[in-house]
């Protein structure tokens, strides 16, 4: 089978387009934001204490003064504030700090409305005397959704040890809208793509132009394509998809240029994290693959 370029031109178009967020749960966008400390239950630290072996405390994820439990003195504002949005999960980092009579165990964070996730599941695991964190998408209580308690969206369990806290936000979730151009604007990157023989193609000189309304993306977009030693071919084609949550789904074909092997059809996979895109593409005509980073340079 002729080799094709039009795996890469999806991936441009596609991925770029497509996505929001980075992941946490189904029809939610990413905002991220410089970390900010939520609480760190250390005394010495303006906390309240360690969290008590099979208890959970509950801690608020943004707000003017988070002082009261050990956070920002200053908040944690959520970049949706005052939109009437409120975020539905937050990607945190947490880090089980262990007490003079801390064991080995694990702490768990999760919504604060939710029930009490099983001993098996852990966010962070410990042993004795054990400094440990991890990066997390922790699922929150939606204030005007559901009776969320006064004293925070986000609920932490210590299982089998005592053990303090220490949890810094990082960016939150919010519900996906309309409104929400996540995937609209000028994107431009580079890529590279793997056919069945494991010859590879560079690709360069990558813009796309895209639109969206509601969760609907479409758009052109133009690269060039390099393969092993052969001249440069520079490529246009159309795109359309739809947002699933943090995720693209799409088809491309059609594309048009110099190439007679640019025909067939290929489908997308991509990731959105503010204005990166990161995407994996499957031509179906050849069955080559590839991979593409873009970055928006204008809405």
């Amino acid at each position: 089978m002729k080799k094709s370029v039009l795996f890469t031109l999806f991936v441009i178009i596609l991925g770029t387009t497509v996505l929001a967020p980075v992941h946490a749960q189904d029809d939610l966008i990413y905002v991220a934001v410089e970390p900010c400390r939520l609480t760190d239950t250390r005394p010495s630290e303006g906390g309240t204490g360690p969290l008590p072996v099979d208890s959970s405390r509950n801690f608020l994820v943004y707000g003017a003064d988070l002082s009261s439990q050990g956070g920002n003195a200053t908040g944690c504002a959520h970049p949706r504030e005052g939109s009437g949005l409120e975020p539905a999960a937050i990607s945190a980092y947490v880090v089980a700090v262990p007490t003079a009579s801390s064991g080995p165990g694990h702490v768990t964070a999760y919504a604060s409305d939710g029930a009490v996730p099983g001993n098996a599941l852990a966010t962070v695991n410990y042993e004795a005397g054990q400094v440990n964190g991890n990066t997390t998408n922790v699922p929150l209580c939606i204030p005007g959704a559901t009776a969320c308690p006064t004293d925070g969206q986000m609920a932490v369990i210590a299982f089998s040890s005592e053990q303090h806290v220490v949890i810094d936000v990082q960016g939150y979730f919010y519900p996906l809208s309309g409104d929400d151009q996540v995937g609209a604007g000028q994107w431009e990157g580079t890529g590279q793509g793997i056919y069945m023989d494991g010859t590879t193609s560079q690709v360069t000189d990558v813009t796309a132009n895209l639109s969206q309304e509601g969760n609907f993306i479409y758009g052109t977009a133009q690269f060039t394509v390099t393969v092993g030693v052969n001249d440069p071919v520079t490529q246009v084609g159309q795109l359309s998809g739809h947002i699933q949550g943090n995720a693209i789904k799409g088809l491309f074909g059609g594309c048009t240029g110099a190439a007679p092997e640019c025909v067939g059809a290929a489908i997308l996979d991509g990731k959105l994290t503010g204005d990166e895109l990161f995407g994996t593409v499957l031509d179906l005509s050849d069955g080559s693959t590839g991979t593409l980073t873009l970055q928006r340079t204008s809405p």
